[in-house]
């Protein structure tokens, strides 16, 4: 394994975080008292190259390789975790499988302006009755005539569905008859008719990327907008959902990172009976945790970002890593509950005040253990993959 990186990523990664610093983080408190996160941003970082890394060059997007994309995330997270999590839906949840398995017309049609930031796309698989039951949701596209479906049914806890242009939805289809072909993806524009939506819910974390429901209603999709094969969408889903938990990993590093600063200098700076906490010896057990946890987390992350990277660069599905990803993101998210955890600790009552970033990492960080699958289902995962290989 060889995690160095060239003149040019070097400079990116370089250049990206002072992006960040620059536009990212002096909005992040704002954001969060306001609960939106504005369109600008997606434009910025369509400009600063983010949204496109592991997006072809003949779309606008830089062709980079994932474990640069590793990096980036894991950057972006230090400084807004509601950034990452709303940019990610759009050009990773949306974007990636259109890459993957788009039709070429498709790509053209799409990627170009999610890439840009000029549009918002999103997932939709959450259904009220089914969160980690994927082959049990209920929402159907029943084929009506020649060229086209009829789309019902409702998805949750969408990632910008309150603001997005798009959603890639996988519903249930059937033919004319009535007979099942499957779980499909379909491209569907929101402002199609026969759409309705929900306002933004309100979260106990990352507040201002918007997370909302979507209903559709006898919504007419062309046979066009089928992503990939008819029937194919639950594969299609569980090599996104790879990908997801690999960026899950990453946004926990980042949220790590940002612990670990904050904790060193509010400790190098708040005194106690004469001396500052860090040398009690109580405070630096804390931050030898978090250290210790954020390295380990950083380096089984970086180890399966590189295997990724080597496995798409031959052409090979990352189906194959499932078990590994699922392992990443288990540990690395629950690390950063727990660092997040240690971090409002050495705070003592500022690390209960909204003003300190740390409160606002530790609200943000919970949705780690439950997006892309509980850590429950990760641990199936996982059990199931091992013991494939014996």
């Amino acid at each position: 394994m060889d995690f160095s990186l060239s003149s040019d990523e070097q400079e990116f990664t370089e250049s990206f975080r002072n992006f960040c610093k620059k536009e990212i983080h002096p909005f992040a408190e704002e954001a969060d008292k306001t609960k939106e996160l504005p369109r600008s941003h997606y434009l910025k970082l369509g400009e600063a190259g983010y949204l496109g890394l592991l997006h072809e060059e003949e779309f606008g997007g830089q062709g980079a390789g994932v474990f640069l994309s590793t990096l980036a995330m894991e950057i972006i997270s230090e400084f807004c975790g509601s950034t990452f999590f709303s940019a990610g839906a759009s050009a990773g949840l949306f974007g990636l499988p259109i890459k993957h398995f788009g039709t070429p017309e498709q790509k053209k049609k799409y990627l170009p302006d999610i890439i840009s930031g000029k549009t918002i796309g999103s997932l939709g698989v959450t259904e009220p009755d089914g969160g980690s039951d994927v082959s049990g949701l209920s929402s159907l596209a029943k084929k009506s005539g020649r060229d086209r479906y009829l789309l019902s049914g409702q998805k949750t806890f969408i990632t910008n569905a309150p603001n997005a242009d798009y959603c890639l939805v996988l519903a249930r289809t059937q033919d004319e008859s009535g007979k099942e072909k499957g779980l499909t993806h379909f491209i569907v524009d929101l402002k199609s008719k026969g759409i309705s939506r929900s306002a933004a819910m309100d979260k106990m974390g990352l507040k201002a990327s918007p997370t909302g429901a979507l209903f559709f209603e006898d919504v007419e999709v062309p046979e066009e907008n089928i992503l990939g094969k008819l029937g194919k969408g639950f594969r299609q889903t569980m090599q996104t959902f790879n990908a997801e938990r690999l960026s899950l990993a990453a946004y926990s590093l980042g949220v790590m990172k940002a612990c670990l600063d904050e904790s060193k200098s509010f400790s190098a700076s708040r005194k106690s009976f004469g001396k500052s906490i860090y040398q009690h010896q109580g405070v630096a057990f804390m931050l030898a945790e978090i250290y210790s946890k954020y390295e380990a987390a950083k380096w089984l992350t970086y180890n399966t970002a590189w295997e990724m990277e080597k496995i798409e660069s031959e052409g090979k599905p990352s189906m194959s890593l499932s078990g590994k990803c699922a392992a990443c993101k288990l540990f690395a998210t629950t690390a950063a509950r727990e660092v997040t955890n240690l971090a409002v600790q050495i705070h003592g009552g500022a690390g209960y005040m909204d003003e300190y970033k740390v409160s606002r990492l530790y609200r943000d960080t919970r949705l780690g253990e439950i997006g892309g699958g509980t850590s429950e289902i990760q641990k199936l995962i996982i059990s199931g993959s091992i013991m494939k290989e014996s």
